[in-house]
């Protein structure tokens, strides 16, 4: 997620949530309450994050704290981090953009694991508009 989210892979990023869905805390006039399929995630980002070409966002998501939790079913884990997003352009200095927490379940289908939900807590913002196209 992060990696694609950084480098701006928007279409290899909404394959990570084709049977997954994101949803946050945070939401503008033009995100929903959900994102569900490859389609819908790989639209919200392409739309809402801006893109510095070769050099996809120009951040950094470093996710740290990682807590696994096995679930009753054994085709399932969810696990808990931490993350901060530092960003660096022409005209920002290198600085921590946002902070929060993500709440992922992962589940196991035909041998493979994906992304069934992905909860984006943020807690902290910073300087964003030179990362999003939209105010949180």
């Amino acid at each position: 997620y992060a990696r694609y989210v950084d480098t701006t892979e928007y279409d290899a990023l909404g394959a990570l949530f084709e049977h997954g869905e994101i949803t946050s805390n945070k939401q503008s006039g033009e995100s929903r309450a959900s994102l569900r399929g490859a389609a819908a995630v790989s639209k919200f980002y392409a739309t809402t994050n801006k893109g510095y070409g070769p050099e996809g966002a120009r951040t950094h998501h470093v996710v740290t704290n990682l807590e696994y939790q096995p679930q009753m079913h054994p085709d399932e884990v969810r696990v808990f981090s931490c993350f901060t997003v530092f960003q660096r352009t022409p005209t920002l200095a290198l600085q921590p953009i946002v902070c929060g927490r993500y709440q992922d379940l992962f589940r196991k289908t035909d041998g493979r694991w994906h992304f069934a939900e992905k909860f984006i807590e943020v807690t902290l913002l910073g300087e964003l508009s030179q990362h999003l196209n939209i105010e949180l």
